[in-house]
């Protein structure tokens, strides 16, 4: 959808049919760079050293097999993926997929892939052993390493597979015959994928210190990346719709039932977080990560900013109040999604209705006030 269409929209709807000019492209800038310094790059450090941490973990429990340790490394889990998950709306860049993202490199994929996930492969993996060799093993699939791979070898503790009957590992024996040795098989593996992560991350903010946040920074300026402010601030906004897709489409709208994809009343098992249970934390991650882009930092500049210099105040006032009230349905749901909607199918219904609320709003007043551009994915949407 272009912008004038979303002007026509907002016309339909009573909106101001004199929208404000755009900031000046040093403004543009400057907040592209302000985000990039003091949210995203913080973001993506203290990730790192989450990472670390989650390495260190493993290994512990890998040298004890202690469930006191194997609950250490699931701390540790859980801390590395509420920062990763802020992360994830921050997909600028390095972070990004090639071809789709100005200066992609698909470094993500290699720190979580979901929802391409597949506890069948990983099975397969902890009777094969290729991951005794780590460097090795970093040439496999995302699917068998990242943190998705890593949730399902820390938090899944029985002895059958997710493989199907049919499947070989089932066939000749393989499987049953590492059965008694799964727990050492998981710690092991659990170190590699964990030592991966934490190379992943590591990379991540090299690639953004040694020549991508300066890139950012002078977008329009002489920038080999972006040609000009609007560019910048244009791969910060499609971000951002993450929140959109990804949080509200896939991982409320599927698993309630109001997505295609369910065909039943509600479908739970198509909830992100399968074995931690860590669903609802994610999307309360995914509500940080946008509101730390858009309001930026304490000191920096968000599109909150913007918005008023443009003379579109209100909306960012608004966006304030209706992140508040995302972040507030997402804390009511307050036990794992399968219990949640056994007990009542409608329990995520308010969560994914406040999320709309902010996106509507995103894509619709602060897209057009600021003259950024939808994303590709994003046009003719809606919903």
């Amino acid at each position: 959808m272009r912008r004038g269409l979303l002007c026509l929209f907002l016309l339909s709807c009573g909106g101001n049919p004199e929208t404000p000019p755009p900031p000046d492209a040093a403004l543009r800038r400057e907040t592209a760079a302000s985000i990039a310094r003091q949210v995203v790059v913080p973001t993506l450090r203290d990730f790192a050293a989450a990472a670390t941490n989650l390495q260190e973990a493993t290994s512990a429990w890998q040298a004890s097999g202690a469930p006191a340790d194997q609950d250490g490394a699931r701390d540790a889990w859980r801390a590395a993926m509420d920062l990763w998950q802020q992360a994830e709306v921050m997909q600028v860049g390095p972070a990004g997929p090639m071809g789709t993202t100005v200066g992609g490199e698909d470094l993500r994929d290699a720190i979580y892939s979901w929802p391409i996930v597949n506890p069948c492969r990983v099975d397969q993996e902890l009777v094969e052993g290729a991951y005794a060799d780590v460097d090795a093993f970093a040439a496999e699939n995302v699917n068998v390493r990242g943190l998705d791979a890593l949730e399902y070898l820390l938090f899944y503790e029985g002895t059958a597979n997710q493989c199907a009957a049919l499947s070989r590992i089932n066939r000749d024996g393989s499987w049953e015959a590492v059965v008694g040795e799964l727990p050492a098989r998981r710690a092991a593996y659990a170190v590699t994928a964990a030592t991966l992560v934490r190379r992943a991350a590591d990379e991540l903010v090299r690639r953004w210190e040694g020549g991508f946040l300066d890139a950012l920074a002078s977008a329009g300026e002489g920038s080999e990346v972006f040609g000009s402010a609007q560019e910048a601030l244009n791969a910060l906004s499609d971000a951002l719709f993450y929140l959109d897709k990804e949080t509200k489409d896939m991982k409320l709208a599927e698993p309630a039932g109001l997505a295609p994809g369910c065909m039943a009343a509600t479908c739970p098992e198509l909830r992100e977080s399968r074995w931690a249970n860590h669903s609802m934390p994610n999307v309360r991650g995914n509500l940080l990560g946008f509101r730390r882009v858009f309001e930026g930092s304490g000191a920096g500049r968000g599109f909150d900013e913007m918005l008023a210099e443009v003379g579109a105040g209100a909306a960012a006032t608004r966006m304030a109040t209706l992140l508040d009230e995302a972040d507030r349905r997402a804390a009511e749901v307050a036990i794992d999604i399968p219990t949640a909607l056994a007990a009542d199918p409608n329990a995520l219904l308010p969560t994914y209705e406040a999320i709309k609320a902010v996106t509507d709003l995103f894509k619709t007043e602060v897209v057009t006030a600021l003259d950024l551009e939808l994303p590709r994915r994003a046009e003719g949407d809606n919903d």
